[in-house]
């Protein structure tokens, strides 16, 4: 950046500031502080004496209102020779300092629009109209002016926001294809964590939803029978029926099922996972009971509770809303069992299966309790430790807070 010499005194930079939109310019030049007149984005005038020829370029450094400095070049495009007002061009001039003008330019409006305000009171009726007109145009540009700074503001992040994700998703898919190549299969991944969402960042919660089960049935169903999956998944659960739709879809599939739990796969994840030929997990992954919550309003209750609410006090003392709850919470728990016991047949004895549709269904624990590698092995669930590091750069690209993400690769 140019650093002159301050040679202007605090009593000319005072006077130079009480001309509207004056400012000093520094030109490198002459080494020396002018005046400018009719200051844009296009260019200036300046107050020089022996001013150099038309078309000689000039390193200039502006001092603009609001203790703003910017550097730029002009090239003198009219003089008359006599160090009246010379026509300097700018020829070198940032996105930034563009920006800035239209914000000075705003200002000088809203300037102008006050006055026409002021000036409407003390006109009379024929000249107050014709200055309410102007005012109101003077507005209208204003606001103009301002709508094209906040557009630029939002065009500029919205494209940043996608180029991010975009480039995120090319290394996301890299990972995943370099897996799939390592281990000859096909990489299916279905990754939830909070998602940052619109230009307001707010973070948005993700669960197993109907989409989860459209997208990942279409993958599942895309792959030869023949060829291993390799279904990656962290979620906190979500949708029963998606999660088993999701279930019921790898164990039919004829190729090797391997689940990879990284973080945590927890309730319709685990519903998931149950599935699998092969469940490897991190030493410190968890998985969790698959008990049903009903839903009412904006409260959960477990269905295992519901159904203890006769032991605990008679029946008549039960609202029919509670009743009806009752009523569904054992046909939903009946339900699970079913589809626990489903996914795990021919995969184990019935009496393994029995002692693990118990420990996940029977609320002997609470929803969110967690199945760490160990006990899940003595359930008697296909668990193994051996995680490919792979899996964890893969895990690396969702940062939190993350996007949920279903892909298919390989």
């Amino acid at each position: 950046m140019l650093r002159p010499k301050r040679e202007t005194s605090n009593k000319d930079r005072r006077q130079s500031n009480r001309v509207d939109h004056q400012v000093l310019v520094y030109v490198a030049e002459k080494e020396h502080y002018y005046v400018t007149r009719n200051l844009s984005e296009k260019g200036c005038q300046l107050l020089m004496q022996d001013p150099p020829p038309v078309g000689t370029e000039l390193t200039l450094l502006l001092h603009l209102p609001g203790h703003k400095v910017f550097q730029t070049r002009g090239v003198i495009r009219h003089s008359d020779g006599q160090g009246n007002a010379v026509g300097i061009e700018f020829v070198e001039l940032g996105l930034l300092e563009k920006v800035y003008f239209s914000f000075l330019r705003g200002v000088r409006l809203l300037k102008e629009s006050k006055q026409f305000y002021e000036a409407v009171k003390e006109a009379q009726a024929p000249q107050r109209k014709i200055r309410i007109r102007e005012a109101a145009r003077k507005t209208a540009s204003v606001l103009r002016v301002v709508n094209t700074i906040l557009i630029v503001f939002f065009l500029g992040s919205a494209i940043y926001g996608i180029a991010k994700h975009n480039l995120l998703e090319r290394h996301r898919r890299s990972v995943a294809r370099e897996f799939a190549r390592m281990r000859g299969s096909t990489v299916i991944t279905m990754v939830h964590r909070q998602e940052t969402v619109g230009l307001l960042g707010i973070p948005v919660k993700q669960y197993i939803k109907v989409e989860d089960a459209e997208s990942v049935l279409r993958a599942i169903r895309s792959v030869p029978d023949d060829k291993p999956i390799d279904f990656v998944i962290h979620t906190p659960g979500g949708i029963l029926f998606s999660a088993y739709q999701i279930a019921k879809a790898l164990k039919e599939h004829k190729g090797k099922v391997t689940v990879f739990v990284p973080h945590y796969a927890m309730s319709g994840g685990t519903l998931i996972a149950l599935a699998a030929d092969r469940i490897v997990m991190d030493k410190d992954a968890i998985l969790g009971p698959v008990d049903p919550q009903l839903i009412e309003g904006n409260k959960g209750f477990p269905a295992v509770s519901l159904v203890n609410i006769p032991r605990l006090k008679p029946w008549k003392e039960i609202d029919d809303s509670t009743v009806v709850m009752i009523d569904q919470a054992r046909k939903s728990l009946q339900q699970i069992k079913h589809m626990v016991k489903t996914l795990l047949a021919d995969k184990m004895r019935p009496h393994a299966i029995e002692t693990i549709v118990t420990r996940l269904t029977s609320g002997e624990v609470t929803h969110d309790y967690p199945i760490f590698p160990d006990e899940a092995r003595k359930l008697g669930l296909p668990v193994s430790t051996d995680m490919p590091d792979q899996v964890y750069k893969l895990m690396a690209l969702y940062p939190q807070p993350g996007a949920k993400s279903t892909s298919r690769v390989g």
